[in-house]
């Protein structure tokens, strides 16, 4: 039952990545690609593209993003996570409410943050004028200083769901006892969560 996945995963997977890195060590273009003029110069290539201001940048920009994004996604989501793991009313209502950024399609998200940071009908700069916050409206998603942020913001809306849903799973799967067992030991709310939280989660945030 495998081998279907392994062969597919070997063709559409496996072949691309050997052949690409071979190209990559060869001395490839669009005219000598079809012809099959190739001369292998090593490291050639990734000694170039690492003095190439924009790949660095480019570079910089998306270890920004991914690092960002994963921060924030994850510490909200935990913070979600924990607040929907006490008994309270409508909690299930909550939980269902919070999965709609996740269920929206990508490009329906896009129109929303197009239409929230819009710089002459924007809700954002309209918000922000309104508490003087700014004097007049912000180009949020055409700035090189403000575009990334924007980004950033809508990425984590996206993906806080996910992971609010993963580690409130983790948590329903601790022990009531435990919890109980240490505050008859006189532990504090914080030596709990440090001390059997964040261990018994470790696997479900791994």
């Amino acid at each position: 039952f495998a081998l279907p996945a392994c062969v597919y995963m070997l063709v559409f997977v496996g072949y691309p990545i050997i052949s690409n890195l071979l190209l990559s060590l060869q001395d490839v273009t669009v005219a000598n690609l079809s012809r099959g003029e190739k001369h292998f110069i090593g490291i050639a290539n990734y000694i170039k593209l690492f003095h190439d201001d924009v790949f660095l940048k480019s570079l910089g920009n998306t270890l920004l993003f991914t690092v960002s994004c994963l921060v924030f996604q994850f510490l909200i989501g935990f913070i979600l996570a924990l607040f929907l793991n006490k008994n309270f009313s409508f909690a299930r209502t909550v939980r269902g409410i919070l999965m709609i950024p996740w269920m929206i399609p990508m490009t329906v998200t896009a129109l929303i943050f197009k239409l929230l940071f819009a710089t002459d009908i924007g809700v954002v700069n309209y918000i922000l004028r309104s508490v003087h916050l700014i004097s007049q409206n912000t180009d949020w998603l055409t700035s090189s200083k403000t575009a990334m942020l924007v980004v950033i913001i809508a990425n984590v809306w996206i993906g806080i769901p996910f992971n609010t849903i993963l580690l409130s799973t983790g948590l329903t799967t601790i022990p009531k006892e435990l919890y109980e067992s240490a505050a008859i030991d006189g532990a504090s709310a914080s030596q709990s969560f440090w001390r059997i939280t964040l261990p018994l989660l470790r696997p479900t945030i791994e």
